[in-house]
């Protein structure tokens, strides 16, 4: 084998069961900053609903494919475009960390994807709290809370 045969790849944790529901379970991609695009979590399952749960990651941390979803009470690390998806997703409750990127990119919280004008999806963030983790110093003061990744893409803070 050569490196010039060599080819990357990540794994992560998806779900597809309808009604799907998880408790006090971290999901985590330790890909690090520098891989980029890192899944830590996927769900296309419809009704899934997730209770006291983690989500880190950096890039591309928690993937709400599609369907209906609801996060309670979860702890979400990333930086950039780290909640992202075309599902119709709500986030109650939850702690967002903006992590260290070692300056890539300003951090960008979310980008919601709904391809098609008839579909009902969009991002909905009630009583969450955003702030940088801990650890992360000399972070930029400058988020972005969401930005547009397909055509007919919706966020409600």
């Amino acid at each position: 084998m050569t490196l010039s045969n060599v080819v990357s790849f990540s794994f992560y944790t998806g779900v597809n069961a309808v009604g799907f529901v998880a408790k006090d379970i971290t999901f985590e991609n330790t890909a690090g900053p520098e891989a980029g695009q890192a899944v830590a979590f996927r769900s296309s399952a419809d009704k899934t609903a997730m209770y006291r749960c983690a989500f880190i990651g950096y890039q591309d941390t928690l993937l709400a494919a599609s369907s209906r979803q609801f996060y309670k009470d979860c702890d979400i690390y990333g930086t950039v475009d780290f909640i992202f998806g075309d599902a119709a997703m709500v986030l109650q409750n939850c702690n967002i960390y903006i992590r260290q990127n070692y300056g890539h990119h300003t951090p960008v919280i979310t980008a919601q994807g709904r391809n098609a004008a008839s579909t009902n999806s969009a991002i909905s963030i009630q009583n969450c709290t955003v702030v940088v983790e801990p650890t992360a110093s000399g972070l930029s003061a400058v988020a972005y809370l969401g930005r547009p990744w397909m055509k007919y893409s919706g966020l409600g803070w």
